[in-house]
């Protein structure tokens, strides 16, 4: 499984937090299944907004995102998010970038123009199908202008402009890998020409997964580079998505303050992943699940927790990862429990509760 890790200039918000959360549940639970689970994350820390951020600070853009990076594993911890396999920053595949933009070259899908080698996007017949868009369609929405390009819709493989002065140099000239380019080298030494499960929020399939799947498939000939693609709605705040550029960010650090990290799980889980949802619930999912700790804790006894079927869970759960539906379940058990005149019986729907939220990394005895 691969998940399109962040660029990191900033500290993570909780629009990120959202999609991470999800695919480390995602990850427990399929261990849960039996399978072996390698989760690959790559660290974007070759970026424009990262060189723009580090000069602010008169910093080195590598050392500045490598102590952003930290921030960042610092945050996930902190978030309770442990399946991570492993984490890749893109600036140590530069030579794996290179080396594909060249094959590419080779194979005619792509093309140097004024400096810049560009995806030639009329040589891959699939361009469009992940964000089902046609050709007309996909006219309308041009990447990166330039009279050089020979199609609106060409995306650039390597740029002249140094993102780091005097660090890399190429048969393309001076300059720095493009966006989408970056990915490819990442995974496909790491997890081959096709892997099960790629994710990232809905925002990123066109045109960086489009680009993603044109690049490795033009590279390798297999097909699909991805089995399933699995894509996080986004995150609103007051109605507006939650991103930096609109100044509506709330971080994890902050968010840390108010709420534990079962509780932003919990609230994110409580929504189907696809699902686009607003901020202004999350009190509302911090007194349910205090409600349910406070029905599991009253009614567990560690003496008698026998085992009891999960079954309706993970079939909630194998339904497109229907997390709303596993925890409704969760909720219903706990209401059983609460009815049951037999202590026995109680508790052992009350510890089903427990180990099915437990798989979703939600601690029912914990603090309440």
């Amino acid at each position: 499984m691969f998940v399109c890790g962040p660029t990191v200039q900033s500290r993570m918000h909780l629009g990120h937090a959202r999609t991470y959360i999800f695919y480390d549940a995602l990850a427990r639970y399929l261990s849960h299944l039996g399978y072996e689970v390698t989760f690959l994350m790559n660290i974007t820390d070759i970026d424009e907004t990262i060189t723009k951020a580090a000069r602010k600070e008169n910093a080195d853009p590598l050392d500045f995102s490598r102590r952003m990076s930290s921030l960042f594993l610092e945050d996930l911890r902190h978030l309770k998010v442990t399946t991570i396999s492993r984490f890749e920053p893109v600036s140590k595949h530069i030579d794996e970038m290179v080396a594909q933009i060249q094959s590419l070259l080779e194979k005619g899908y792509a093309y140097r123009a004024g400096g810049w080698v560009y995806f030639d996007t009329s040589k891959f017949r699939r361009w469009g199908r992940l964000s089902h868009q046609s050709k007309k369609d996909l006219s309308l929405r041009p990447l990166e202008l330039s009279p050089a390009k020979k199609n609106l819709t060409d995306f650039g493989l390597w740029r002249p402009e140094e993102l780091i002065r005097g660090r890399w140099q190429s048969q393309f000239g001076p300059g720095s890998p493009g966006w989408h380019i970056q990915d490819t080298a990442v995974t496909l030494p790491i997890l081959g020409s096709q892997y099960d499960i790629h994710g990232g929020a809905y925002e990123l399939i066109y045109p960086h997964h489009e680009a993603e799947i044109a690049q490795a498939e033009s590279l390798t000939g297999v097909h699909p580079l991805v089995r399933y693609w699995v894509h996080t709605g986004l995150l609103n705040m007051e109605g507006h998505k939650m991103s930096k550029s609109l100044g509506n960010v709330v971080t994890i650090d902050q968010a840390l303050k108010v709420f534990t990290s079962d509780e932003l799980r919990f609230y994110f889980l409580s929504f189907h992943y696809r699902k686009e949802i607003d901020l202004r619930g999350l009190g509302a999912a911090q007194q349910r699940l205090g409600e349910m700790r406070r029905t599991a804790n009253r009614l567990i006894k560690p003496e008698e927790c026998g085992e009891q079927s999960l079954e309706p869970f993970e079939r909630a759960l194998n339904n497109d990862f229907d997390s709303p539906g596993a925890i409704n379940w969760v909720a219903g058990i706990l209401r059983a429990a609460a009815k049951e005149d037999n202590h026995s019986r109680s508790g052992k729907l009350a510890w089903a509760a427990v180990r099915a939220m437990s798989i979703l990394g939600v601690d029912l005895l914990g603090d309440y």
